[in-house]
């Protein structure tokens, strides 16, 4: 027996294997025992160790254990195929929707970064006139020295900043602030009727509504962003993804939402 053990496992098989081909080979040579009826079968239980297992039922035990494997094999690779189109159909649909949102995400926050940049275009067209408003401020009679600094540090503030949103309140601060100088100088008679400052009332009236305008645009965007990032399954994807879960507005005081006439 331990011959026909040592030759098994010399042939690869593991001790596992080993002991399976010598039980069904004991298994097969009893039966076949039996049918010859050269011992009883109480006998072959006793004394399968004893008599041995002949070569002939060692190899149909090897067939049979093989092709019982080769038959799980299959069987396995069934289910493999089974489970795993599914899965296969799953993940390409996933991967489809995740392209699919990324897309939108990413264009749409393309046209919000379009829409901030033309407002940001605007809003320092208004910082460029501003220099020669305060100029021109300076020598009206009743000019409100208060509001000038704080025009000037509201300026230097926005330059410093780095968050948008705190730009823009900032903003919308310096626009209020700019009517409230503009409102004081045409008071002053003289002022009022100088050239300069009807030039530059005329200009900052115009940028003040192109604000206005590219505010609103920019304000549209930021909604069908906030729109799509929220609706399912982009919430998921968005995360993911790292886009932004909302984009503020850029809201104004209801002064600022009037376009000053000068």
């Amino acid at each position: 027996m331990e011959d026909i053990k040592q030759k098994l496992s010399q042939e690869k098989y593991t001790d596992k294997e080993v002991e399976a081909i010598l039980e069904r080979a004991s298994k097969l040579q009893q039966e076949a025992d039996l049918e010859r009826q050269s011992i009883n079968r109480s006998d072959l239980k006793a004394g399968a160790e004893e008599v041995g297992i002949s070569q002939e039922f060692i190899d149909k035990a090897i067939q049979q254990l093989k092709s019982e494997q080769r038959e799980k094999t299959k069987r396995k690779k069934k289910m493999l195929i089974w489970i795993g189109i599914p899965l296969a159909i799953l993940a390409f649909i996933v991967i489809i929707m995740a392209v699919s949102v990324y897309n939108m995400l990413n264009g749409q926050m393309s046209i919000v970064e379009e829409k901030r940049a033309q407002l940001e275009n605007v809003l320092q067209r208004r910082h460029d006139l501003i220099p020669n408003l305060i100029a021109v401020a300076k020598t009206s009679a009743i000019h409100d020295e208060k509001i000038i600094e704080s025009i000037s540090s509201v300026i230097k503030e926005i330059k410093e900043s780095k968050n948008f949103d705190d730009k823009k309140k900032l903003e919308d601060t310096l626009s209020s602030l700019v009517q409230q100088l503009m409102t004081t100088m045409q008071n002053d008679p003289m002022t009022s009727s100088n050239t300069m400052f009807i030039r530059l009332g005329d200009e900052i009236a115009g940028t003040e509504n192109r604000i206005s305008v590219e505010r609103k645009r920019y304000n549209e965007a930021v909604s069908n962003y906030n729109n799509l990032a929220k609706s399912f399954p982009n919430n998921i994807f968005r995360s993911i993804f790292g886009f932004p879960k909302t984009i503020s507005y850029f809201q104004v005081s209801d002064d600022a939402k009037q376009v000053p006439k000068y």
